[in-house]
Order: structure tokens, then sequence, then C-alpha cells
């Protein structure tokens, strides 16, 4: 029915899309999940709380990966080793304010709880500023591609029966297009150095 994966997998798991996608990447699911509820196929409270459930229980498996197997992950694994590398470029600031604001630094969603899992943050400290910092995001991503809808329904008026898909394509073009630019930029190994 659908040409993409993701469009397919939202309108047809719903909320549960919602929540398991932002288990794992939450940007792109919460932007569509916000253009679904603009387009009437899924109920803006139950995205906002699918959203903000899946995003907390993502940061806080990757917190205690890191408090409870961290230390063994970066002696036994390579790639466990440059994640932390990449996250000690925030090391200088504040386990609370990280927790909070991790949500905003786009690409580094797994790897800042993961670092804060093994630091002297207090677990119920990180729970809280993460809490905070995820209904934030949630509030702010997810409004975003609801009134976007707005907009291309002002602009496209004529596409109307379109626009959802069309925004989609558009949303993941640009992730890949950020995502090949920092590969061909930095290469593969630069892109996980940082």
């Amino acid at each position: 029915m659908f040409s993409l994966p993701i469009i397919y997998f939202i309108t047809q798991y719903g909320y549960l899309a919602i929540l398991i996608g932002s288990l794992f990447e939450g940007e792109t699911i919460l932007i569509i999940g916000g253009l679904a509820v603009h387009d009437g196929l899924l109920d803006l409270h139950l995205v906002f709380l699918c959203s903000l459930v899946g995003t907390i229980i993502g940061d806080n498996i990757f917190f205690l990966l890191g408090r409870y197997k961290g230390h063994q992950l970066v002696a036994k694994y390579k790639f466990f080793s440059r994640l932390t590398t990449v996250s000690e470029k925030f090391s200088g600031k504040p386990g609370p304010y990280l927790a909070f604001s991790m949500r905003f630094l786009y690409g580094f969603r797994h790897l800042i709880p993961f670092s804060l899992g093994m630091s002297s943050i207090k677990t119920q400290t990180f729970m809280f500023f993460n809490f905070l910092g995820g209904l934030s995001w949630v509030l702010v991503v997810g409004f975003a591609g609801y009134f976007f809808g707005d907009v291309l329904e002002i602009f496209f008026g004529r596409l109307r029966h379109y626009e959802f898909k069309i925004l989609v394509i558009i949303i993941i073009a640009v992730v890949i297009g950020i995502f090949v630019y920092k590969i061909s930029r930095k290469g593969i190994k630069g892109f996980f150095n940082c």
C-alpha cells in the first residue's frame, strides 16, 4: 500500500509503531507521528505518550547497560570504547544537564546514556532529568511534526492526499543525506570517532 516501510509500519501498527520506533530512532518517528495526527490517523495525546514511554525506556536501557556492563563491554569490544570516546566530548558537562539535554543532541542518543551509566551520576538523578528532557523533547518535536502538516496544507492544498507520504519521504531523505554527508566527509571510522 505505501512505498516506504516506515510509513506502512506507523499506519498499520499505529501507537505500537510509535512506541517501538521511539526506543531506537526518535526524531523521524515522532515527526511522522505528528503528521499522522494532523492527517487524522492517530490521536495527539497517545502519540506523545507512546513516544515518551518509548524514549524513556530506550534511554534507561542504555544507561543501565552502561551502569552494570559498561566497563566489561568497553574492555571487550572496540565498538563500545569508540562510543565512550565520542561521548567524552560532553564529559565536562554536569550529568544532570546531559541527562536532560541529550535528547536534543542529534546523533548521541545512545552514547550519552551509556556513558552516563558508567559515570558517578545517581540512577535516580539520571532518570528524573531524563524524564524532564524526554517530556520537553516529545512536546517540541511532536508539535513541530503536527504544525508542519498545517504549513504543508496551506502551501500544497491540492496535494492533501499525498502530503503525508511526501513529507515522510523528505524527512527520511534528509536523515539519510546527513548520514551520507558525515560518512563521506570523515569516512566510516571518522564517523564513529567524530
